[in-house]
């Protein structure tokens, strides 16, 4: 099953989870430019999710559009079911969706912590457990899971996304070490201050205080991710599996 292209070789299928803004929606096009067809998720920005998924058809691309809550379990089953269904296979996972919900700790009730702990991490835990067995079936795949520098240095007000994202680095070592062998590379990109909508809120003097501290000066670009990971799920990246690999502009070495 799966589209064929000119070469009578398979189209490469890809979720991308959270894949309506930001970072996501950027990976989401870069892949689609290298010829891999895309589904595109997230849970409350229909619009843009639909948005994404018509800009990736302008490409030339197959592409899928799934709302799809990430910390249901069962949701993410229907949503893996649903693109075997329609593709025939799953070739690429890439675990983008997440989000912040910042307090200091003292300040911070249960339900910050558990929503973005089941989001961010648990998230990512589903979407793996549920696309492995397939990816186990056609002989290999790619998992690309987005961390952050947060979860590797830490940030004031952000211990439930820095525990989520420190989450996600072990995981990704965990499993890489597992599935090595059905030929199931999973590695992890921690990308530092993005030029995201994620980022918007920050006041102008805490973001002066910030770029102080990145020796490139500047935010980064989300395309700047979605070329790092289009590196990592290609041919070219073999041998990387369970690593970590930083795009921060020198911030955290």
């Amino acid at each position: 099953m799966g589209t064929k292209n000119k070469e009578g070789e398979i189209n490469k299928v890809a979720l991308v989870t959270g894949s309506s803004r930001g970072i996501g929606r950027a990976i989401a096009i870069e892949l689609a430019k290298k010829g891999i067809d895309i589904v595109v998720n997230s849970n409350k920005s229909i619009d843009k999710g639909i948005e994404t998924a018509n800009e990736i058809k302008k490409l030339g691309r197959r592409t899928l559009y799934i709302q799809c809550d990430i910390s249901n379990p069962e949701q993410v089953e229907k949503m893996i079911e649903k693109i075997i269904n329609e593709f025939g296979r799953i070739d690429i996972l890439i675990n983008n969706a997440g989000i912040v919900m910042d307090k200091k700790l003292e300040n911070m009730d249960i339900n910050r912590w558990k929503d973005v702990i089941s989001v961010n991490l648990t998230g990512t835990f589903n979407c793996t457990k549920s696309v492995i067995k397939y990816m186990q079936k056609q002989g290999g795949g790619k998992i690309i899971n987005i961390s952050s520098i947060v979860g590797e240095i830490g940030n004031f007000g952000q211990s439930n996304y820095a525990a989520s994202k420190g989450g996600v680095i072990s995981f990704t070592k965990t499993v890489a070490k597992e599935y090595a062998r059905n030929n199931i590379t999973v590695n992890a990109i921690a990308p530092g201050f993005i030029k995201t909508k994620m980022i918007e809120n920050i006041p102008k003097g805490v973001m002066q205080k910030i770029l102080d501290q990145i020796p490139l000066g500047r935010l980064g670009e989300p395309e700047e991710v979605a070329k790092l990971t289009c590196f990592l799920v290609s041919d070219n990246s073999g041998y990387i599996t369970g690593q970590v690999i930083n795009i921060n502009g020198g911030m955290y070495m």
